[in-house]
């Protein structure tokens, strides 16, 4: 059996090597966060969420530098293990990753369907030292178009921690992601010589204004349609604005009517979060969560 075969070479990489496996603990200097601001979750909403796989998985990306993989079950969130890059890194080279991963079913007596995701740590990305700072200034600039700044915080905190600069392979610039027909529908200019999304203000106008007409609106008539009572203070109606934001109305709108019924907005996020349907895949699952477990991060890096 392929997985009996390799199980020496397994051991000698996760076992005995155990110094390699382990996450690098650094000693980051102190930052003064007196000036850094936080719009706070109620603790009786974020409750429910916080104790979550998905949340706690990826919590634990977030917190987890680059020396390091977790190894995870996709579809639940279950955290296997942690191990080193360098012994990801080794196995991959020697095309030994599936029978790694086989090994894991076996261990954990998961049949051969089920998919096991080796997941690098993400710290450096998730950069909070360079969003705090922001926040504050974002929260001025979305009260104005009166829209709440939790929109803005979650966004900032999961979109481009580290580069404000970064750009996605779709198009998509700066601390808010704005696509190109989004920052010119609000006046933005987009073109060689000048691109307004790296200006932090006038993204952060444009992405305040896009909720405001766009993804609010459209996430108070989805929930109408499956027969839940809009409350816009509910964390699960800003998730689910969240979602909106990300992968836009109309996929956001055929995973939920998918869905059908829930019984609360927790059960629609919850169900979201293992629901694909067309464009509406495993990355539109993902953003949601990763909105509460980078505020619940931060949270923690803040004190």
């Amino acid at each position: 059996m392929r997985t009996q075969n390799f199980l020496p070479f397994v051991f000698s990489f996760l076992w005995i090597n155990l110094a390699s496996c382990q996450q690098t603990q650094k000693n980051n200097p102190k930052i003064n966060k007196d000036s850094f601001s936080v719009v706070k979750i109620p603790k009786s909403q974020l409750q429910f969420f916080s104790t979550t796989p998905p949340v706690l998985f990826w919590s634990r990306v977030i917190t987890t530098s680059k020396d390091s993989c977790i190894v995870v079950h996709k579809d639940t969130r279950r955290i296997l293990k942690t191990i080193g890059s360098d012994c990801l890194d080794t196995l991959v080279k020697y095309n030994k990753l599936d029978s790694l991963a086989d090994w894991y079913r076996n261990q954990y007596n998961y049949d051969s369907v089920q998919v096991i995701k080796f997941v690098r740590g993400k710290k450096d990305f998730f950069d909070f030292s360079k969003v705090g700072i922001l926040v504050d200034n974002a929260k001025k600039i979305f009260e104005l178009y009166n829209v709440n700044p939790i929109y803005a915080q979650f966004i900032l905190l999961i979109e481009s921690p580290n580069n404000p600069k970064a750009s996605s392979s779709s198009g998509a610039v700066g601390h808010y992601q704005l696509m190109p027909f989004v920052a010119k529908k609000y006046k933005l200019v987009v073109s060689k010589a000048r691109d307004d999304r790296h200006d932090f203000d006038k993204s952060s106008m444009a992405a305040a204004k896009l909720l405001r007409d766009y993804c609010i609106p459209n996430a108070r008539n989805i929930s109408i349609s499956i027969g839940l009572s809009p409350d816009e203070n509910a964390l699960w109606f800003q998730l689910l604005v969240m979602h909106v934001y990300n992968a836009g109305a109309g996929n956001v709108r055929k995973a939920v009517l998918f869905i059908g019924h829930c019984s609360d907005g927790n059960e629609l996020i919850l169900t979201l979060w293992k629901t694909h349907v067309g464009a509406f895949g495993n990355s539109s699952q993902n953003y949601s969560q990763l909105a509460l477990a980078s505020y619940i991060n931060y949270m923690q890096w803040m004190q």
